[in-house]
C-alpha cells in the first residue's frame, strides 16, 4: 500500500460523495493529505462554515482548491514573482487596515513575528491558484446558440442587476481646531527628531503613518508622477534636496512628513507619514447639531436648494462637501447606508448620521431621488454580460472535469463527516 502511495504522489482521505469508497479507518483528525500538504477535519468544518452536516458543494471546492495548488507549485511555467508577490500583499494590507477605525488594533497583529510570513504564504497560494485555474480554463469560449440555450432552459441560473439608487448628499466634517493641529505638529516634529536613517523613517512609518498605501512599505512612495499630486504637496516636496525631511505640513488629507529620495523630470521617490485629523467630542458634537439644524431649515423651506453650497462654504468651522443627483449601485453603500434605505422613502431626507469617510469622522445627510429595482440579465440588453457569464460557468465545470480526472488517479478513503 505504501508503495502504491507513493506512485500516485498523495493520499487523500475525503468527506463527500466525490468519488468511489473504502471500509478503511480514518486516522485520527485527519482529513486529507494532499503532497505535503496535510488538511484536517477543522480545516473542513472552517471551509464549510462550521456546519454540522456536510455540504458537499463547498467541500468538493475546498478540495479542487487544494488539488489545483498542488499542481501549480509542480508546473514549472506558473511562477510568482517577488514584485508581483508584493505587490499583491500591499494591496490586501490596505484594504485590510481600512477596515479597522482603531489603527492600534491593526498594529497588534504585527506582534505576532509570523503574522506577515503567514499572510503573504497564504496570498502566494491564492496567486498560484488563480494562475493555475487560469491555464486550465484558457481559450474556452461560447457561441450565440449556447447562451440562448442557457437563457431559455436555465433561467434560475440568471444572474441579476443589483438594486439602484439616486440620491443627493452633504457631508459635514469639523474644522480641526488650532490646538489639535498643534498637537498633530508637535507629534510630527517629535518623529522627526527621532529619524536618523532609512530604517528609523520607515519604522515610523509602519507605525503610525494613516496613508494605507505606503505605510506598510515604511512609507516608501516610487515613481510617483508630479502632476498627481497636490499643489501644495509638490510645492513642499520639490523645495527639498534629496534625503532631507520637510517640517510638518498640512494638505486636505491631514498632516504629512516627507524624506525626498531621488527628483527626476516628471517623477519622484519620497517616503511618507500622514496623520488624519482627529476630532474631539465637542467638536463632532457641535458638527452633528449643525447638521441637524440645517436639515430642520432645508425641511421649512428656510434655505434655498440651489444655494446650500454657498451657504455652507461660509462657515468657519465645519467643512462640507455637497452632491447632487449620484447614482449608486447597492453593494456600493456602506451597512448603515443599506439599512437607512430599507425604510427611506423617495424625497425624504435621512437625520444627519457619523461614517467614516476616507479614515475620517464625518456626518451625512442623505436625500432619496429615486430607486431602481434588482432585475434579471436580459437577453436583448445585456448579451455581453450573460455570454460571459456563461463562459465562467464553463470555465467552472472544465476545472471539475479536470478534478475527477485526477481523482481516478489517485487513492483515496471515503470518510464520514
Amino acid at each position: 500500500m505504501v508503495s502504491f502511495i507513493k506512485k500516485y504522489f498523495f493520499l487523500i482521505f475525503i468527506c463527500s460523495n466525490f468519488l468511489h469508497s473504502s471500509d478503511l479507518k480514518k486516522m485520527s483528525g485527519i482529513a486529507m493529505i494532499i503532497g505535503n500538504d496535510v488538511i484536517l477535519d477543522s480545516d473542513l468544518k472552517n471551509s464549510n462554515n462550521n456546519k454540522l452536516h456536510c455540504n458537499t458543494d463547498v467541500i468538493d471546492d475546498f478540495i479542487i482548491q487544494k488539488l489545483m495548488l498542488y499542481y501549480a507549485k509542480k508546473d514549472k511555467s506558473i511562477q510568482i514573482s517577488d514584485q508581483e508577490l508584493e505587490l499583491k500583499t500591499q494591496v490586501f494590507l490596505s484594504d485590510m487596515r481600512k477596515k479597522y477605525i482603531n489603527q492600534e488594533e491593526f498594529l497588534i497583529q504585527f506582534e505576532n513575528k509570523n503574522f506577515l510570513k503567514e499572510l503573504t504564504e497564504k496570498i502566494k497560494n491564492k496567486q498560484y491558484i488563480e494562475k493555475f485555474y487560469n491555464k486550465i480554463t484558457e481559450g474556452i469560449e461560447t457561441s450565440p446558440e449556447e447562451v440562448k440555450y442557457f437563457f431559455t432552459k436555465k433561467q434560475y441560473k440568471i444572474p441579476f442587476f443589483p438594486k439602484k439608487i439616486c440620491i443627493s448628499y452633504i457631508i459635514f466634517h469639523p474644522k480641526l481646531s488650532i490646538i489639535n493641529k498643534k498637537k498633530i505638529i508637535y507629534f510630527l516634529n517629535k518623529i522627526k527628531k527621532e529619524i536618523h536613517s532609512d530604517i528609523d523613517f520607515s519604522t515610523k512609518a509602519i507605525l503610525f503613518s494613516e496613508d494605507n498605501l505606503s505605510a506598510l512599505q515604511g512609507g516608501l512612495v516610487k515613481g510617483m508622477k508630479i502632476n498627481n499630486l497636490s499643489k501644495k504637496f509638490v510645492d513642499y516636496v520639490l523645495s527639498l534636496k534629496e534625503g532631507e525631511i520637510s517640517e510638518p505640513f498640512e494638505t486636505d488629507l491631514g498632516f504629512h512628513l516627507i524624506k525626498l529620495d531621488k527628483k527626476r523630470k516628471d517623477d519622484i521617490d519620497f517616503r511618507h507619514i500622514l496623520i488624519k485629523p482627529k476630532y474631539s467630542k465637542y467638536e463632532l458634537h457641535k458638527t452633528k447639531s449643525f447638521a441637524e439644524l440645517f436639515r430642520k431649515r432645508i425641511l421649512n423651506k428656510k434655505i434655498d436648494l440651489e444655494k446650500i453650497s454657498d451657504l455652507l462654504n461660509q462657515n468657519n468651522t465645519i467643512d462640507v462637501i455637497v452632491r447632487n443627483q449620484v447614482w449608486l449601485e447597492e453593494n456600493q453603500l456602506s451597512k448603515k447606508m443599506k439599512k437607512i434605505f430599507l425604510f427611506l422613502k423617495k424625497g425624504k431626507i435621512t437625520n444627519p448620521y457619523k461614517e467614516i469617510i476616507n479614515g475620517k469622522e464625518a456626518f451625512v445627510m442623505i436625500k432619496l431621488l429615486d430607486k431602481i429595482p434588482s432585475k434579471p440579465v436580459s437577453f436583448e440588453k445585456d448579451y455581453t454580460i450573460l455570454k460571459n457569464f456563461v463562459i465562467n460557468i464553463k470555465k467552472k465545470e472544465k476545472i471539475k472535469n479536470w478534478a475527477k480526472e485526477i481523482l481516478k488517479k489517485t487513492y483515496y478513503l471515503k470518510i464520514n463527516c
